[in-house]
């Protein structure tokens, strides 16, 4: 599967036209994590959206500590870390492979250049996190 077809698999990637996922895709990097391996801690600063490939990941919030609790459990399809592309903020829950895991990561840095270059990248991943905040606050009620 290339990685066009990866990301426009992903919801927050959906609105793209095929040009922009062409370019975006070409960002991209992979990666490959054993079983328990820790891929993302909390606290610490990375600016990288990751899209699950395959494999299982989970989030933690306060991993190894006396109110260490799990977040949730993502499978292929699926991404974490979209705020890191938006803000400079330090990871908010760490991230460990539950299996296997390849990843394909996304650094802010390449798409905030191609946000400068395209702003119309800017509109429609927007209009996704929108959406996402949008159902996410559906859910608390």
């Amino acid at each position: 599967m290339s990685d066009i077809d990866i990301l426009s698999k992903i919801s927050l990637f959906s609105l793209m036209n095929k040009r922009d996922l062409r370019r975006i895709a070409k960002l991209a990097h992979h990666h490959s994590f054993k079983t328990g391996k820790l891929i993302v801690r909390e606290g610490e600063r990375d600016g990288r959206l990751l899209i699950i490939v395959s494999g299982e990941v989970e989030i933690i919030k306060g991993l190894g500590g006396q109110n260490e609790k799990s977040l949730r459990f993502l499978r292929s399809n699926n991404y974490f870390g979209e705020m890191a592309l938006l803000d400079d903020y330090v990871r908010t829950a760490s991230v460990v492979a539950r299996e296997d895991t390849e990843l394909l990561s996304l650094d802010q840095w390449n798409i905030r250049e191609e946000i400068k270059k395209n702003p119309s990248v800017a509109i429609e991943l927007l209009q996704m996190l929108s959406r996402r905040i949008r159902t996410a606050e559906e859910n608390l009620c």
